[in-house]
């Protein structure tokens, strides 16, 4: 272990905040890699393979099977996302201003997040709800595709699709993309995820958290928000393209060099997903169904600092890439209570890889 990441290792099982974390970083270049694991999953230490939620990190999972997708022309981004479902289904869905522009939605604003479909999760129902809160809370229930459309047609769109330079993350956009997943491939987005991702790379300990399936004997560590652990197997279960999937650390880190490597689909096909970058918080942008991390320089003394592409997850999971120094880190901080401990945790431990 370097200087630099046994320092880290340190802080963080010193940090209060941090009951569980799993972390793996590999600079594939020097082949060196360093690891830090931190709590128990019921008697056993967390390792390597401990099963964790991936949260929103699960999109780049579905990013992957629309590349598939793509490459086997059984759809473009252009093609509007009216044309996987039936007559109507989806009328209502985006209105803006009076008039209804659902039918322009694409792939590619789903992907992107340019479609300024209101999101389910985090944002107030008509109700006066806020699904992300009820689940912080503990209250636990089941929904599906067709309950997140009825209530996103009761919320008001955040602009018009493919708005110049806007984009707003909603998780909406990915269950839409699962639900069109499923209507192309004829299977579930389990199934789907199964076979044209974890059977190929041989992951082990991934897949989409279903309540009543071959996996569900499986222990996972619980979500955590502060010191409270939340049971919400209902919830989980329904978020499905938006934030199902359970990976592991070392299994993370097989697909996140799998997916820059050109193992799942052609690496030609990354240029466009990174070519045009949008804000959506600070100080994360979004391409075309990934996300970028880059400190302004004014936070790093105006020193150059490298693009750091992936996905998080509210969960505290992380799969990242730094591609000009080929380096991966894959993990999870376990903790929906601090946003920023995550990116902080991963900064350090990517930076004492560099060369």
């Amino acid at each position: 272990m370097n200087n630099k990441f046994d320092k880290l290792a340190r802080n963080a099982k010193d940090n209060k905040a941090i009951y569980e974390m799993a972390l793996m970083v590999e600079n594939a270049q020097t082949n060196i890699k360093q690891s830090c694991f931190i709590g128990k999953l019921g008697r056993q230490e967390i390792d390597q393979h401990t099963s964790y939620f991936l949260a929103s990190a699960t999109k780049l999972f579905v990013t992957t099977l629309i590349m598939q997708l793509l490459e086997k022309k059984q759809l473009s981004l252009q093609t509007p996302i009216v044309e996987f479902f039936a007559l109507n289904h989806l009328k209502g869905l985006h209105i803006y201003k009076g008039v209804e522009h659902t039918n322009n939605i694409t792939i590619e604003n789903l992907l992107a997040h340019t479609s300024g479909l209101a999101d389910y999760f985090e944002q107030k129902q008509q109700n006066g709800s806020v699904f992300a809160k009820d689940i912080l809370a503990g209250k636990d229930r089941a929904f599906n595709v067709d309950g997140v459309i009825e209530i996103v047609s009761n919320m008001k769109p955040a602009f018009i699709p493919s708005t110049p330079n806007k984009a707003f993350y909603s998780d909406t956009n990915y269950q839409l993309l699962g639900a069109i997943i499923e209507k192309v491939t004829g299977k579930s987005f389990a199934k789907a995820v199964e076979q044209n991702i974890t059977i190929p790379l041989g992951l082990k300990n991934t897949f989409v958290f279903e309540k009543n399936n071959k996996n569900a004997s499986r222990k996972i560590i619980p979500l955590r928000f502060g010191n409270a652990q939340l049971e919400i197997p209902k919830a989980m279960t329904s978020v499905g393209a938006d934030g199902a999937i359970v990976s592991s650390a070392y299994d993370g880190l097989i697909f996140i060099k799998a997916f820059f490597n050109g193992e799942l689909f052609s690496k030609d096909l990354l240029i466009p997903m990174m070519t045009k970058w949008r804000k959506i918080f600070f100080p994360l942008q979004y391409g075309t169904g990934i996300m970028l991390f880059r400190m302004p320089a004014f936070m790093s003394l105006f020193q150059k600092q490298p693009n750091i592409v992936g996905h998080s997850g509210i969960s505290g999971a992380f799969l990242f890439a730094e591609p000009e120094n080929n380096i991966y880190i894959s993990g999870t901080i376990n903790q929906l209570a601090s946003r920023s401990l995550p990116y902080n945790i991963m900064l350090r431990a990517m930076a004492s890889l560099r060369e």
